[in-house]
């Protein structure tokens, strides 16, 4: 935390607002320390979706998205697991020059976790019908909240007006170390991205629902034949092959732990057909290489 506590742990809870006078847990308390809070505020949750293009729909008219996961949990929790599930996904832009492997993220870690963090802090808890979508395409991710912007909040004064529809909720994830500095996360979510050579973030403001879309704009420059964009994972793939010289299923395997095999497996069918690997070998024996 920023701001240490000594005192009795009732009294702390009772001035974060985290219970009432009686005791009895507030929604902020749930939020922040409740173990599982969507037993009582299901809508309390986030959805993640990666979808192939620039539509939710696909060539067949059906869901395009390629991995949909339905996150639970405390809210400090919520956040770690939607960042690291993005950031597993992001694609990565890498040039090896000499023995150093240079990375470019496709969004910048502050603007990505920016607004997450902006969702689940402002969204409206009241509406229990809809949970936080993160939408990953392959030219922006949006983040949508429910809820329009909260009191004389617009689009045009976002960037120097503030004003929290859950401030007990901001406070602890203030002290937590969450939020940096009250009231600066969107001017510096936009100086990051233009800084990183993307547009500004763009703001879609609703009755009953707020979004931010981060375009990757960035003009790319011409990578060697061997470099492509590849998602973390692929990424670690290709530097053990670089350290090493090959790489099998198995080592993939223990290399990341944290997706099926099949997905792993589907990693590299992806890179052999991008024409940034070479497959050889068959069935047990099977292992790849970089192509030349």
């Amino acid at each position: 935390t920023k701001r240490p506590y000594s005192g009795e742990v009732n009294r702390m809870l009772a001035e974060i607002g985290a219970v009432t006078a009686d005791g009895k847990p507030t929604v902020c308390g749930l939020l922040l320390f409740s173990e599982y809070p969507q037993r009582w505020l299901p809508q309390s949750g986030v959805v993640f979706a990666k979808f192939v293009g620039t539509t939710p729909r696909g060539e067949s008219g059906l869901a395009g998205y390629t991995r949909r996961e339905e996150l639970i949990g405390p809210v400090p929790r919520l956040i770690e697991a939607t960042w690291n599930l993005v950031w597993s996904e992001m694609a990565i832009s890498a040039v090896v020059k000499g023995l150093e492997r240079e990375e470019t993220f496709e969004y910048p870690q502050f603007a990505v976790r920016e607004a997450l963090v902006n969702a689940i802090c402002h969204r409206d808890y009241r509406l229990r019908g809809r949970r936080i979508e993160v939408r990953m395409f392959s030219d922006r991710l949006e983040v949508i909240s429910p809820g329009g912007l909260p009191g004389f909040i617009t689009v045009e004064n976002i960037k120097d007006e503030h004003f929290s529809r859950n401030p007990r909720l901001v406070g602890g994830l203030f002290h937590w170390g969450y939020i940096e500095e009250l009231g600066l996360g969107i001017d510096r979510m936009m100086e990051v991205m233009q800084q990183a050579g993307h547009s500004p973030p763009k703001f879609d403001a609703r009755p009953y629902s707020f979004a931010i879309a981060l375009h990757n704009e960035r003009s790319q420059p011409e990578l060697p034949e061997w470099s492509r964009d590849t998602n973390h994972r692929q990424a670690r793939a290709l530097q053990y092959i670089r350290e090493t010289g090959s790489i099998t299923n198995r080592e993939y395997r223990g290399l990341i732990q944290t997706v099926s095999a099949e997905t792993l497996r589907l990693d590299l069918v992806d890179l052999v057909e991008k024409g940034v690997l070479t497959k050889m070998g068959a069935k047990k024996g099977t292992y790849y290489v970089l192509r030349e």
